[in-house]
């Protein structure tokens, strides 16, 4: 598992799946935060936060008028892709694997090859600590965790991957454990989208 240093992500979308942005926050083996961004991404697309009135709106981190500003998802491509293959990274996110379909809807939309990876998931991971029944959000997790989310802003990439981090990093202070043996007690909670999007060509066969 060494590789140095950890890379949580988080990736918003204008209606649920069209990537409007990408969110990383790298941390060293210390549980330092060495770098947080946002790469904000037009959609191309319109905006729908709330499909047909299932649930309340979603609160953008920006106004939509600033993603439309920006390039597309194939302007950010060779820097997301680095990003996510970089060797030195292991991945983590909430809900990892829906994470790793909205990257490969978005290379298959901008004609874009897809690639390779792997990540932990920490919603996963927490359900499997907590012994709980059914997944839970972001925010009831920091909550349980009794972590401050005062300063995070929600549905802004970067922030929610940040919030990601605090909650691997809560786990492991309620376990006095490091985040690797966190990992290695979990590797059911371990994503490979080899494996995701292979057994979908193997069943469309």
């Amino acid at each position: 598992m060494k590789k140095g240093k950890y890379l949580f992500f988080d990736i918003e979308c204008s209606n649920g799946h069209d990537i409007c942005s990408f969110g990383y926050a790298i941390i060293s083996d210390k549980m330092r935060v060495l770098l947080k961004r946002d790469l904000i991404i037009n959609p191309e697309s319109k905006f729908i936060l709330a499909p047909k009135g299932k649930r309340p709106k979603m609160e953008l981190a920006y106004p939509e008028e600033f993603f439309f500003k920006q390039d597309n998802f194939s302007a950010f491509y060779n820097e997301i892709k680095r990003l996510l293959c970089d060797e030195g990274y292991i991945l983590l996110g909430h809900a990892i694997q829906s994470d790793f379909h909205f990257l490969k809807y978005a290379c298959d939309r901008y004609n874009l090859p897809y690639f390779d990876m792997e990540g932990y998931d920490t919603q996963r991971i927490f359900q499997r600590e907590s012994n709980a029944d059914h997944v839970e959000s972001l925010e009831k997790i920091l909550d349980h965790l009794e972590i401050d989310d005062s300063k995070i802003t929600f549905h802004r990439s970067c922030d929610d991957a940040l919030a990601t981090f605090y909650v691997a990093r809560g786990i492991c202070r309620d376990k006095d454990i490091s985040l690797d043996e966190l990992l290695l007690a979990h590797p059911d909670c371990k994503i490979e989208t080899k494996k995701i999007f292979d057994e979908k060509e193997d069943k469309k066969m």
